[in-house]
C-alpha cells in the first residue's frame, strides 16, 4: 500500500487511454489478487493506480472498474455463503447498505467541486494512513 500510495504521487503519463492487452489484464489481475489475499488489503488500492498511471485511464474510470471487481467479488461471495443466510440479523447489512448508498451520493455531487489534486492527495494520505496503521498493528503492537 506504501508502494501504491507513493506512485498516486507520480503524475500520471499523459496521452490517450490504452487497451490493455488480455495478457497483461491476466496477469495483473492474479498479481494484485494474489497480493490481496496474502495481505488482506483491498485490489482497488492496488488496481487504481495501476489503471491511471500505467494505462492512462482517467481516475473516475478506474475507480469505476475497482467498484466492479468489488461488486463481482462480494456478490459471489454473499451467494457462495448462501446457508448462513438464516442466521444473519439483516439489519446490520442493510442499514450499512443504505448508508453507502447515500454516502456515495453525497460524495459524487461534491466531488465536482473538487479538484482532481486534491481528491489523489486525499487518496494517498489514506493509503499512507492504513499503512502505518497496518504495519503498527502488526509489528509494535501485535503481543
Amino acid at each position: 500500500m506504501l508502494l501504491a500510495g507513493a506512485s498516486m504521487l507520480i503524475k500520471p503519463i499523459s496521452g490517450t487511454e490504452k487497451k490493455v492487452p488480455i495478457i497483461w489484464l491476466i496477469l495483473i489481475s492474479l498479481i494484485i489478487g494474489c497480493i490481496t489475499g496474502f495481505f488482506g488489503i483491498g485490489g482497488g488500492f492496488l488496481a487504481i493506480p495501476i489503471l491511471v498511471l500505467f494505462f492512462k485511464n482517467t481516475p473516475a474510470k478506474a475507480a469505476g472498474t475497482s467498484l466492479a471487481i468489488i461488486s463481482l467479488n462480494s456478490l459471489t461471495a454473499f451467494l457462495g455463503h448462501f446457508q448462513g443466510w438464516s442466521s444473519v440479523d439483516w439489519t446490520v447489512p442493510i442499514s450499512m447498505a443504505i448508508a453507502a448508498v447515500v454516502v456515495a451520493r453525497l460524495a459524487s455531487i461534491k466531488s465536482v467541486d473538487v479538484k482532481p489534486e486534491i481528491l489523489r492527495y486525499g487518496f494517498v494520505l489514506l493509503l499512507f494512513s492504513i499503512s502505518i496503521f497496518t504495519l503498527a498493528e502488526t509489528w509494535i503492537l501485535a503481543p
